[in-house]
Parts: structure tokens; sequence; C-alpha cells
């Protein structure tokens, strides 16, 4: 009886051990079940990103001096290259079809101890902003306060003003004299035709004051010859004595 009871004992330890055993072999084997099944993964991609390498900040502890700041890709429109500058009036000119500026006149006068003497400086500056070479005339004169003629001078010629090309000419305007009013005008004749565009002549014209310098003088001149004559007057009535100036007399 007593070797039944240890044969019991060890019977139900071994299958105690077997059923340990099993429950382990299960579970392996369900494992591999499930390793060998169908499974669903899900993969994130990062968005594309462009690199930018910029200075690094003092004391960023790279020792290249650079820093990568990565930044999510973006795209943009391209910009249109710029076209070609389109020629400014200045604050004088005057446009002639597109294709031929002209400024305002500029004088001064050249003054002349002789009274009928003095000159008035002209110019007028012309510039090509055509395709093509061409030239022109200019003609200057001036014109005294009621219309008279003073001074004229023709045929000032403008050659071969290439495209670009701004030309100033001048002209000297003798006789002006002691006039005070002048009119100074400036004529220029361009092609009839530049880069099929046709063109006129057109007249640029200035109103000049000129003081009269020699009449001032003049006048000035007389003035002070009348104040030492009544200065000399003064003192002889005021020092000579009376009787004296009757005996003199």
């Amino acid at each position: 009886m007593r070797h039944t009871g240890r044969i019991t004992t060890a019977a139900l330890v071994l299958a105690a051990v077997g059923l340990v055993a099993t429950v382990g072999l299960g579970s392996s084997a369900a494992s591999a079940d499930d390793e060998d099944g169908i499974g669903l993964s899900v993969t994130v991609s990062p968005a594309p990103v462009d690199s930018t390498v910029v200075p690094a900040a003092p004391g960023s502890g790279t020792g290249s001096g650079t820093r990568t700041i990565t930044t999510p890709n973006t795209t943009s429109d391209a910009v249109a290259p710029a076209s070609d500058a389109t020629p400014v009036l200045a604050e004088d000119e005057i446009d002639l079809g597109g294709v031929l500026f002209v400024s305002g006149l500029t004088s001064s006068y050249d003054w002349s101890i002789n009274p009928l003497g003095g000159a008035a400086e002209t110019s007028i500056t012309v510039r090509n902003v055509s395709k093509s070479t061409f030239s022109s005339t200019v003609r200057f004169w001036a014109d005294g306060p009621v219309g008279n003629r003073l001074s004229e001078v023709k045929g000032v010629k403008i050659t071969a003003l290439k495209p670009g090309e701004s030309r100033t000419v001048d002209a000297s305007l003798g006789g002006i004299g002691q006039s005070t009013f002048v009119n100074v005008h400036a004529t220029l004749s361009p092609p009839k035709s530049v880069d099929g565009v046709e063109l006129a002549s057109v007249t640029r014209d200035k109103f000049v004051v000129i003081p009269p310098w020699g009449v001032l003088g003049l006048g000035a001149l007389g003035g002070l010859a009348f104040a030492g004559f009544s200065l000399v007057q003064f003192v002889r009535r005021s020092f000579v004595p009376s009787g004296f100036a009757g005996a003199t007399a």
C-alpha cells in the first residue's frame, strides 16, 4: 500500500508537468500561428523638406560656423524677367511721337558795357529715344518788348544723333542791348519721319528779364552829379559870409 501511494504521487507529479508542458506548447503554437497570420501595418512618410544653410548663432556649438534649418518644401510662381525700361520725360521735356524728347530753353545774359551790346546765351537739349540715327537743325532768335527782332541764329546742326544719345546745342544771340524784357525762341526741325513716325517742327520759348545796367548806370551817375552840385551850393550858402558874397558878386 505504501508503494502504491508513492506511485500515485509520482504519477500526479508527471501529469502536472505534462499539463504545464502542453499549455506552454499550445501557447507557442498560438504565437506561431499569430506570427504567420496576415498583419496590418501603417507607414508614415514625412513631407519633403528643403535644407537651408544659414550662419550659426554665437555659442551654438557647431564647429563649421553654420547651422541647417529644415523647412517644408513649397513652390512659388516664377517671376517674369523685367522688361526694357521705358524712357521717362524730364520735368521740362516734351515728347515728339515717342521717338524724340526736346528740353526747355535755358538762357543767360552776357552783359556788356555798351548799352547797345550784350547777348543772350541760349541752349536746348535734344534726346533720341528711337531706334534710328538721324540729324536735325535748330533756329534761335530773340524778340524785344514790342515784338521787334533783336537777333537770330539759323541752321545750328545736330548731326547723327544716335539712339539713346542726348545733345545740347547753343547760340549767342547778340545785340540784345538794354531791352529789359526779351523773348528767346528755339525751333527744332527734325526729319519728316523717324521709325515710321511722322514728325513736325517744334518751338520752345523763354521769357528773359534783362536789367538795363547801362541806363541804370547813367542814371546813377546823373544822380551823383546832381547830389554833388547841391552839396556845393549848400556849403557856399552856409559858410561864406553874406557881405563877402555880396562884395564878390
